[in-house]
């Protein structure tokens, strides 16, 4: 008798089955620690101190358009050249995301309007295992592969494409890999965003000097 009322119980507290069990395994971005910088709203220490500027590599498939894009020849397609860690010293969910994107749009950031969340597709052909930005998160050193045009870089980059009602997909450019985290996110989740457009037929590249366009990048700081 004492047996059979052990197992009733333990029948009774046991948690019912949600159907979590069947969401896709989810290989989020990696989460901030609980260290803060107060400067930045809250955001790690390692992120936010001054950096160099990167040597540029000399890859002709990309040109520095020298109003805050770059473009990318051989994709045709126009990248925000900073990200919006780099501009907002803040992480971004994917709902947040959206709202960045429509602010670009509103202001017609570099003259244009047609700026976009970049797809799966899109985001990997930024990713080259033969180059490496270092990535520095507390006591770890990490490699972001994608060409230093772009600058000190995050690792980790939402995209447009979404999985159910409550995933969207994301690019990880230390591992080169996709993967899937909840939109809304987590608090801290290392998460960002670098609008892209598709660069026109008729539309011709701009023919902006080095220096001037070293000059654009300054005054963004």
């Amino acid at each position: 008798m004492v047996l059979w009322v052990v197992l009733a119980a333990g029948l009774a507290l046991a948690p019912a089955r949600t159907g979590a069990e069947d969401k896709p395994p989810v290989d989020s971005a990696p989460q901030a620690q609980p260290q803060k910088d107060s400067l930045f709203g809250g955001q790690i220490l390692s992120l936010t101190k001054p950096q160099e500027d990167l040597p540029p590599s000399g890859d002709p498939r990309y040109h520095d358009n020298g109003d805050g894009t770059v473009t990318d020849l051989q994709a045709s397609l126009m990248w925000q050249k900073r990200d919006s860690y780099q501009e907002q010293k803040k992480w971004l969910n994917w709902d947040m995301a959206q709202e960045v994107i429509g602010t670009l749009n509103g202001e017609k950031f570099a003259g244009r309007a047609d700026w976009r969340l970049p797809t799966r597709d899109e985001l990997a052909t930024l990713y080259d295992e033969n180059k490496s930005i270092t990535w520095n998160y507390y006591w770890t050193e990490n490699i972001v592969h994608m060409d230093p045009i772009f600058g000190h870089t995050s690792c980790c980059y939402w995209s447009s494409e979404t999985h159910k009602e409550e995933y969207a997909w994301g690019f990880n450019f230390i591992r080169g890999k996709p993967y899937l985290s909840l939109k809304g996110g987590a608090g801290l989740s290392l998460t960002v965003i670098r609008a892209v457009r598709t660069v026109l037929p008729n539309e011709k590249v701009s023919q902006a000097k080095p220096a001037d366009a070293a000059t654009v990048s300054s005054k963004s700081e």
